[in-house]
């Protein structure tokens, strides 16, 4: 050991119980380890550890669900129906030979086929209910309407104009109870299947080409539109 300028002989170097203390530790561990390895497993104690453990579950594989209702998206098919070419065809020779429904008009919009009925023909100013003429005339129709297997919705719609008739709260009133007439006199004609109705009051206004006359633009908007889609009314 140093002193100053001297050395102490005999002085044990600085650290050295550590490194006796951790080599006893070590040896100490050493020998546990090695009486632990050479016991007897006690096979009721085991046994009592065991039945208090819960078994770990086997690795599942992972299925995919899959819908099982009937009706869904994946297995609904749109079966299709007559051509709507065709049709197209058939109500427009049909129109054209029938004094009232003259001024209607059949025509291809969005893959559908549309036969737009003027309000003004088909109702009395500010009325919901077919006039007696309009009545036959759709009669008339619907012995082509019934015939087909397509699906079908009736839409009704107004002009922009201010609503003047008292006994509706709304243009959406008015243009759903006369599509509602429309689809109810076409149910009588035999037509069975599901008919939809909708009002959409003066929404599809700004559809009209701009270039028409805006006294024509009313006239034409103020209609109910008889949709045939391309698939049939059933799933």
């Amino acid at each position: 050991m140093i002193v100053g300028d001297r050395t102490v002989e005999g002085a044990a170097p600085v650290g050295t119980w550590l490194v006796t203390f951790t080599d006893v530790t070590a040896l100490l561990l050493a020998f546990f380890v090695m009486l632990f390895s050479m016991s007897d497993i006690e096979m009721e104690k085991w046994d009592q550890m065991v039945s208090v453990t819960p078994p770990l579950e086997k690795p599942k594989k992972y299925v995919q669900p899959q819908p099982n209702a009937t009706l869904n998206v994946s297995n609904v098919t749109l079966k299709p129906a007559l051509s709507l070419d065709y049709l197209a065809n058939v109500l427009t020779e049909h129109l054209a030979g029938d004094i009232l429904l003259a001024s209607a008009f059949v025509h291809r919009l969005d893959g559908l086929v549309v036969v737009s009925l003027p309000s003004d023909t088909m109702f009395a100013s500010g009325e919901i209910e077919l006039q007696k003429d309009a009545k036959d005339a759709l009669f008339r129709m619907g012995d082509v309407i019934a015939s087909i297997g397509n699906r079908i919705d009736v839409r009704g719609h107004t002009d922009p104009g201010l609503l003047s008739d008292k006994h509706f709260d709304s243009k959406w009133a008015i243009s759903l109870a006369r599509a509602a007439a429309v689809a109810n006199e076409l149910r009588r004609t035999g037509y069975a299947r599901q008919l939809p109705i909708y009002g959409l009051a003066d929404t599809r206004f700004n559809d009209l080409d701009v270039q028409i006359p805006e006294t024509l633009r009313y006239e034409l908007a103020r209609r109910v539109d008889i949709v045939i889609h391309p698939h049939s009314g059933r799933l």
